[in-house]
């Protein structure tokens, strides 16, 4: 499959060169000391919006030659555990490929819940709007895009166990960084957003999948992303990584000047 852009023109600009130039107007400089991340929250929104906070996680850390970006299902689309299996992303002037052998290792694993299903793909931003921020910074790397729906906390376990079995058989657990694609609440005052995702990203902190998850729903936290962070901070513990940093938190009010009704957007790495 070559899957062709869905969100261009609309969460980030046409072409490489007017997405540089976005980049470089956010004026982040990348330290030279980058930090060996296995997992990263980043969220999805529209570059302008969030493309600042998803690129300061992304400059700061390691970017290895396979990323498993995985995104929640916002189309209803396809399947609840969705892979794209083989084939390339492309931006017009630029492509990245689908790691196919990681891909169908997580799908044929014992008791996987993936299926390859480009359905789930064709529509979907959260998982296309990461790569071009990280093109950026690695030319040569490929990914395995997963989208996935809301699931319960036992399917979690399921999948992060899966892919880690995956990951081990490859010998692939230190050349691989999970992208759980995430914006954080969803149309609240600021000051109530900053407070129910402070609640959130506490857990994210703390590597406590099942206390995120458990938070989320407890406290009607608009979340999009609860299942991919979930499943990434699952695998970074059955991988033995044991740190984590809240690089950047901001909100769509402080684009557009409206806080009364906002989208809260953090970059977390996992290490």
């Amino acid at each position: 499959m070559i899957r062709q852009p869905f969100a261009m023109g609309y969460f980030y600009p046409a072409g490489l060169e007017k997405i540089n130039n976005l980049i470089s107007s956010f004026n982040i400089n990348s330290s030279e000391k980058k930090i060996d991340a296995f997992g990263v929250i980043s969220p999805h929104a529209g570059y302008i919006y969030s493309g600042k906070t998803a690129y300061k996680g992304f400059s700061g850390i390691k970017i290895k030659d396979n990323i498993i970006i995985i995104g929640p299902n916002h189309t209803g689309l396809g399947t609840g555990f969705s892979v794209m299996s083989e084939g390339e992303y492309s931006f017009n002037d630029f492509s990245v490929s689908v790691n196919s052998e990681l891909a169908n290792s997580i799908i044929y694993e014992k008791d996987s819940p993936f299926v390859s299903d480009d359905l789930a793909h064709a529509r979907e931003h959260s998982v296309e709007v990461q790569i071009p921020l990280l093109y950026s910074l690695k030319k040569d790397f490929k990914v395995v895009p997963i989208v996935v729906s809301f699931t319960s906390y036992d399917d979690v376990m399921s999948a992060s166990k899966v892919i880690f079995n995956a990951l081990k058989k490859l010998d692939m657990v230190d050349d691989v960084i999970i992208v759980a694609s995430s914006d954080m609440s969803h149309y609240e005052k600021a000051e109530t957003a900053k407070k129910k995702d402070d609640m959130a990203i506490k857990e994210i902190l703390n590597l406590n999948p099942q206390g995120l998850y458990s938070t989320v729903m407890d406290n009607k936290i608009s979340m999009c992303g609860i299942m991919p962070a979930s499943i990434m901070l699952n695998i970074a513990k059955m991988a033995g990584r044991s740190n984590s940093m809240l690089i950047d938190y901001t909100n769509s009010g402080e684009v557009s000047g409206d806080y009364s009704s906002v989208v809260g957007y953090s970059s977390i790495i996992v290490y």
